[in-house]
């Protein structure tokens, strides 16, 4: 227990000291995941989880197993382009599975994408308020049993969020914001092109490495 609180009054204390390299030049490397608060998973653009779920029907034992597997994370990297404005590239790469335990039916969904982001910081002594947009576009599957279907996507999104250092070189990020994906299926449905649009708030939390 004693080396616990040491190892948190020493990460306190670094915090409290450093500063992050914010200015032109320097180069910025981070991952992140996140909370969705609404919308659809394709919106949360960032998660990792897994889990087991069980049906009942009245006094009935639980039956229908289903375990679930699921991971949306977003490598970024970038460059400060002016002090404080860093600009770069975004790679995401998203996940989800279902398999009934009984049978072996399985469902997966799976995204991966790229685009441009930028990120605007307003340092102050011992946290660093900031902005961040993104424009990403990808490739979607979705499979069930012997079915798949395949679509173009398109996601954005909006944050606002605040950077805590952690030493000279790292900061650990919340964010809070509004993403939207766009969904563009390759088959067409009832003789016209068919989309899916969806859209939702979510918290992210990340970390990020500056050099």
């Amino acid at each position: 227990m004693k080396r616990i609180a040491l190892v948190v009054a020493v990460l306190c204390l670094v915090a409290s000291n450093a500063a992050a390299q914010l200015e032109k030049g320097s180069f910025m490397a981070g991952v992140s995941s996140a909370i969705a608060m609404g919308g659809s998973w394709g919106s949360e653009l960032m998660s990792l989880g897994f889990s087991t779920t069980k049906y009942k029907y009245g006094s009935d034992p639980a039956e229908a197993e289903w375990k679930t597997t699921s991971y949306n994370l977003l490598p970024k990297g970038g460059y400060f382009i002016i002090d404080n404005l860093v600009a770069g590239l975004e790679i995401v790469i998203t996940g989800y599975t279902e398999k009934d335990v009984e049978d072996d039916d399985k469902w997966s969904e799976s995204l991966l994408g790229a685009g441009p982001y930028v990120r605007y910081y307003y340092p102050l002594e011992k946290i660093y308020p900031f902005a961040e947009a993104e424009f990403l576009f990808g490739s979607y599957k979705d499979v069930y049993v012997d079915e798949e279907y395949k679509a173009g996507v398109m996601m954005y999104g909006i944050s606002l969020g605040a950077a805590v250092p952690l030493g000279s070189v790292m900061t650990i990020d919340i964010m809070a914001g509004y993403h939207s994906a766009t969904y563009n299926y390759k088959e067409e449905y009832e003789g016209a092109d068919f989309k899916e649009i969806c859209g939702g708030f979510g918290i992210k939390v990340g970390v990020s490495v500056y050099l």
